[in-house]
């Protein structure tokens, strides 16, 4: 079993070690903010994968009237902010359809929709790349929130590369018996603590710095794989729980990072938490079992083929590459974190 870490590895961890950043894949942000009866402000955020020729427009119902003299359109670091105001002479929002309008063409990326009424209730939705529809319901609800934010956690670990190497690390330390059940557990404890702390506000600290931090942990998990894994006899290698759980502290604020940029809901702000750290745990879960299916499949063939002893070098060999792979892209991460 020794060589499924490496194949992992290979097929996986090192198929993303060409992307020059983590977390490249943002969505659209659409804010929408009553800010008296039937008057609302529209804040949208459209990420730099999308071209400003491109930029998309909310296409409201008829009794809606865009007031174009307030438009604003500014370019930031992480992409393109649009604001403008709109307002209606009866209704609202509640209980419309708003539809999300892409000049050219929809560019396949997740639409993250927060409306904010001026009675102090919110409504949460997030639409998958193939939709273009956001339904605001009369009635604001719970299951909705909890279906979209287990949703965006098991979107977020997968977008994460970071989080998934540290991961990947961990399985090639902890071996796939009874200690990387330890490991993973210790690790979904650690981060489950901040980032409901940090969502809540109880823990306030600047989010670059601790991005810097978690590229840091991915690089000493690929120095100690290189330096320790012969001998196995490091404190990391006897007792991997207690550097999982260590740097699950940070990874929990990172994870509370994306949250703070969305919003939670404050009617529903326990739900949203528990149900994208629900998310985050299924994606973390779904790549674990990924890896060792086409781990598995792998070593298989290559067994049945007769290069059983071949394949025992190569793993060797391939560690090295893509450790070394992944170390390299861990230190521009830390370096453009804390520059950046």
């Amino acid at each position: 079993m020794k060589s499924i870490h490496a194949i992992a590895f290979m097929f996986l961890l090192g198929l993303w070690s060409t992307i020059a950043s983590a977390h490249d894949t943002r969505p659209l942000y659409i804010r929408i903010i009553e800010r008296a009866p039937c008057q609302y402000d529209i804040q949208s955020v459209v990420p730099v994968s999308v071209t400003r020729n491109n930029i998309p427009w909310l296409e409201f119902p008829d009794h809606m009237v865009l007031d174009s003299s307030s438009m604003v359109v500014l370019e930031r670091g992480n992409g393109i902010r649009v604001s403008y105001n709109i307002a209606c002479a009866f209704n609202g929002l509640k209980g419309s359809l708003i539809n999300v309008v892409y000049p050219l063409f929809n560019p396949a990326i997740t639409t993250i929709c927060i409306v904010e009424f001026v009675d102090g209730s919110e409504f949460h939705q997030i639409i998958g790349p193939d939709r273009n529809e956001i339904i605001i319901p009369k009635d604001l609800d719970r299951a909705t929130i909890a279906g979209d934010y287990t949703l965006l956690g098991i979107e977020h670990i997968w977008a994460g590369i970071d989080h998934l190497f540290f991961v990947g690390c961990l399985l090639w330390i902890a071996g796939m018996g009874r200690k990387l059940l330890w490991t993973i557990t210790g690790f979904t404890i650690a981060h489950s603590i901040t980032l409901v702390l940090t969502s809540l506000g109880y823990i306030d600290l600047p989010i670059p710095p601790i991005e810097a931090t978690i590229a840091l942990s991915i690089l000493f998990l690929c120095f100690e794989i290189i330096h320790h894994h012969r001998d196995r006899s490091s404190l990391t290698y006897r007792y991997p729980v207690l550097v999982s759980s260590s740097f699950g502290l940070l990874h929990g604020m990172g994870f509370a990072s994306v949250l703070g940029s969305i919003g939670i809901p404050s009617t529903h702000k326990l739900t949203a938490l528990l149900f994208f750290n629900i998310g985050v745990e299924i994606g973390q879960l779904l790549f674990i079992i990924v890896l060792g299916v086409v781990v598995w499949m792998v070593t298989l063939s290559f067994k049945e083929i007769g290069w059983r002893q071949n394949w025992l070098i190569w793993q060797t060999r391939l560690m090295y590459v893509t450790v070394y792979g992944i170390g390299i892209l861990s230190s521009y991460w830390m370096f453009d974190r804390l520059i950046g």
